[in-house]
C-alpha cells in the first residue's frame, strides 16, 4: 500500500497567490509605452530628430552617419497613453493632474557594439531624464523600444 503525501489547501492557496501577484507584475513591467518624445542628438552638435513611440512602443530613427548620438525621453505632454499600465492608479498623494513618475526600460538596438538596455526615471521635477550616449556606425537603422521598467 503506497501513501501519498497531500499539499495542504491552505499551503496551495498561498502558493496560487504568490503566482498571480508574479503573474501580475510581469502583466505591468515590460508593456510598450505608446506615445513617449525620444529625442536624438549629435554629440557635439545638438539636436537631430524626434520621434513619438508607437502603440509597440517602438521609435524608428532610420540609419544616421557614424558618429557619437544622445537620446532623451519625456512623456507627450497631450498623450495619456504615456502612462505604464492602463490599469495602475495614481498615488493618493500626488498634485491633481499630474501623472506619477514613469519608469521606463530602453532597448536601443543598431547602437556600435550591440544592443544597449538601460531604466530610467523620468523625474517629476523635469519630465525628462539624464540623456543616454552612445555611438553609430553608418550602417545599422537605429531603433529605440520603450517599455515600462519594473
Amino acid at each position: 500500500m503506497s501513501k501519498t503525501k497531500r499539499i495542504p489547501c491552505k499551503s496551495f492557496s498561498v502558493a496560487a497567490a504568490a503566482a498571480l501577484f508574479f503573474i501580475a507584475q510581469l502583466a505591468f513591467a515590460g508593456a510598450p509605452l505608446k506615445g513617449i518624445d525620444v529625442k536624438l542628438g549629435k554629440n557635439p552638435g545638438g539636436g537631430c530628430a524626434a520621434r513619438t513611440t508607437d502603440a509597440g512602443g517602438k521609435a524608428d530613427f532610420g540609419v544616421w552617419p557614424k558618429g557619437n548620438y544622445t537620446l532623451e525621453f519625456s512623456p507627450v505632454a497631450s498623450t495619456p497613453a504615456a502612462t505604464p499600465a492602463a490599469g495602475r492608479e495614481q498615488s493618493p498623494n500626488a498634485k491633481p493632474g499630474t501623472q506619477p513618475p514613469l519608469k521606463l526600460h530602453v532597448v536601443i538596438t543598431g547602437a556600435n557594439g550591440g544592443k544597449l538596455e538601460r531604466d530610467f526615471d523620468a523625474g517629476e521635477a523635469t519630465d525628462r531624464t539624464v540623456p543616454l550616449e552612445f555611438s553609430l556606425d553608418g550602417k545599422q537603422t537605429l531603433v529605440v523600444l520603450v517599455t515600462a521598467a519594473d
